[in-house]
């Protein structure tokens, strides 16, 4: 289990990261000492407990069916932790179970929504090479740990939603684009992922009939490369 943890750990960074954040907007106060803060902010391992069934081999715990009834059972132990009610518990956990676990995997290598009832993965991929996000975060964390302050976490989070929605503007404009260009035969897909050490470009395969289009792009969908085709 840890050595599969290891191996992926910047997506596992980035899923503890969003999880401590959405953990202390619900919870921090500024009159809280740093222990405190990180105290809360720890709280945000929640997320990992939906992959423990994947080392069995199984995704039954992570998916729309199953996490609204996993966070049901978490609250109770949210709740006595941070003395609060149990509605508001139960707000905040399930907040991280969808934000931190299912968004982050889907807008990642995927994941399978309605499992265990259905097995298909269901991917939007924006994410690749997650550092630039990690270090945007983890900055963040530092300073709202040390300052308490919740501008600085709102800010930091509007930044990386801006971030992630301008990838999205882009990754759409480029699959609207590819299916212009490709009209002499039917497209059976269009593959587009992030390219690049910070995945901030585009790489994509077209496959039409008996064609296969590989190529590039920008972060905005434009300056598009075909680097090969093939008959």
């Amino acid at each position: 289990m840890v050595s599969t943890l290891i191996t992926h750990v910047p997506s596992t960074t980035l899923h503890l990261l969003a999880s401590a954040f959405i953990m202390y907007a619900f919870f921090g106060k500024k009159e809280y000492t740093m222990k405190q803060r990180a105290l809360i902010m720890s709280l945000g391992f929640i997320v990992l407990i939906p992959d423990v069934p994947k080392f069995l081999g199984t995704t039954a715990l992570h998916s729309l069916i199953s996490l609204p009834f996993l966070s049901l059972l978490l609250a109770f132990l949210i709740q006595k932790w941070t003395k609060t009610k149990y509605w508001y518990s139960l707000l905040a956990t399930f907040t991280t179970f969808m934000a931190g676990a299912l968004l982050i995997d889907w807008i990642g290598n995927g994941s399978r929504l309605f499992s265990p009832l259905l097995n298909k993965n269901y991917a939007f991929t924006l994410l690749k090479h997650e550092l630039l996000l990690i270090l945007l975060l983890t900055a963040v964390l530092l300073i709202v740990l040390k300052t308490s302050n919740k501008v600085i976490l709102t800010t930091g989070l509007l930044v990386a939603l801006s971030f992630l929605s301008l990838k999205a503007y882009g990754k759409l404009e480029l699959q609207s684009y590819l299916r212009n260009q490709v009209q002499s035969a039917p497209i059976e897909w269009i593959d587009v992922k992030p390219h690049g050490l910070l995945g901030s470009n585009w790489e994509f395969v077209v496959m039409a009939e008996d064609k296969k289009i590989r190529g590039t792009a920008s972060l905005l969908g434009n300056d598009v490369k075909v680097t090969s085709r093939f008959q």
